[in-house]
């Protein structure tokens, strides 16, 4: 097969690893993709939101199945530009991907569907908004501020007062996060712990990954705002067999469920962010992609053939397949520029990367980097780097990834180092 990944992220570098594994993977292309796939796929320079500039190249290029990695293709329906032209794709129609792409229509999906979720409510206006908010009582905060439309992970704000509350609301109203906070939704604030399940899906089938665990602040000890992620690991430790049946059978199963019910049958990856409280889990919201940076912490462990299970989803023949994983764990650390998450610095001199590079259970995706003539690596965005150690045991797998990260330096380098932390008491070793 000749196979097409949309994106350029640490998280596509993880997909085009694991599928260039699969025997059925003849040439893999990446568009834009990144200087660190360069061994494994093609590089085609065409932006991730030019759907018809990729369809085209699909098209002439005989490509077999297109995986798209971001959201925003999916949002602006690629899905649907490359099926008009006979073209397979591993993602959701835009009617689907919707689910992520308005978290008021993820929010009527879920109450259609049953699903347990935070008590939520949708405004389209400062003043009903801010009125609201001075209704609820002084026990009422926290609560949390989430814009309707895609913000790169960071549209989602927790206010413990009123004062904090009313600075978010006018921050998504002002145009903070542009088109996205033209719409809002006030939250209930759920406590408990949180994880990351991934169910790939043909519409009719389900076949879940095992749940991984990500870190969504800057700095440790969860403290700082939202980012993209900053690291990752699987599996995670704290989950009993129960609880992630529980979210199989209440979240994931009623909502793909849901959606085909109302004509916009989900075929891909779906994601859900869970909360699972004292009550039980709770859905928080829906991807319609590949998690980043968890996909980097889970794709190492898959022993299956990721590539044949992408082409049964697009072919509707999902029923019957099963995924098997490794007993490895593995730690994802990422690596960000400086200023992150609220600016970043780009052009700096990345140093170690030959020295992690022959080092055992070690493996690092680039996410926002360039090579320069001089042969050498430079920073290009926010999260520059993915870090991933694999071993026996989180505690090994850990010691590795802390031990790569060590060796690499660039001006500005930030990182959080409690990635994992939690998980080494829960370990039997």
């Amino acid at each position: 097969m000749r196979v097409l990944v949309v994106g350029s992220g640490g998280r596509e570098h993880a997909l085009v690893e694991a599928l260039a594994q699969s025997p059925l993977a003849e040439e893999i292309f990446a568009a834009p993709g990144n200087p660190g796939m360069g061994g494994l796929a093609e590089l085609v320079d065409i932006p991730a939101d030019d759907l018809i500039a990729l369809r085209n190249f699909a098209r002439v290029a005989g490509i077999d199945l297109t995986v798209v990695g971001p959201e925003m293709p999916l949002v602006s329906g690629i899905a649907e530009a490359f099926w008009e032209e006979g073209l397979k794709v591993f993602g959701p129609s835009r009617a689907a991907a919707r689910i992520e792409g308005s978290k008021v229509f993820a929010k009527e999906v879920m109450r259609h569907a049953g699903v347990p979720a935070a008590h939520s409510e949708a405004f389209d206006r400062q003043a009903a908004a801010l009125a609201y908010l001075r209704s609820l009582p002084p026990d009422g905060y926290p609560v949390v501020v989430k814009v309707d439309g895609l913000a790169a992970g960071k549209g989602v704000m927790v206010a413990g007062s009123y004062e904090e509350a009313e600075e978010a609301v006018h921050a998504a109203f002002a145009g903070a996060f542009g088109a996205a906070g033209e719409r809002l939704i006030v939250e209930e604030y759920l406590t408990g712990r949180e994880a990351s399940v991934f169910a790939l899906t043909d519409g009719r089938n389900i076949l879940p990954f095992v749940p991984a665990q990500d870190y969504k602040r800057i700095y440790d000890g969860d403290e700082g705002p939202n980012t993209g992620g900053m690291g990752a690991y699987s599996p995670t430790m704290w989950m009993d067999a129960v609880t992630y049946a529980t979210i199989l059978e209440e979240i994931i199963t009623p909502t793909v469920h849901q959606l085909a019910l109302i004509g916009a049958r989900y075929t891909g990856l779906l994601y859900a962010g869970v909360m699972v409280t004292p009550e039980g889990p709770k859905a928080l919201e829906f991807n319609c992609r590949f998690g980043d940076p968890e996909t980097q912490a889970l794709l190492p462990r898959m022993e299956t053939d990721l590539l044949e299970l992408m082409a049964a989803c697009a072919e509707e023949s999902l029923g019957g397949r099963e995924i098997s994983w490794s007993p490895e764990r593995a730690v994802c650390v990422v690596l960000a520029s400086e200023g992150y998450p609220e600016s970043s610095s780009e052009g700096d001199k990345i140093l170690g990367l030959d020295e992690v590079a022959g080092m055992a259970g070690v493996r690092v995706y680039h996410a926002a980097t360039r090579l320069e003539e001089d042969g050498s690596f430079y920073t290009s965005g926010g999260r520059v780097l993915n870090v991933v150690g694999t071993g026996d045991s989180i505690m090994e797998a850990r010691a590795r990834a802390y031990a790569a990260v060590e060796l690499i330096d660039f001006p500005g380098m930030q990182y959080r180092t409690d990635i994992a932390l939690e998980a080494l008491e829960m370990e039997d070793l």
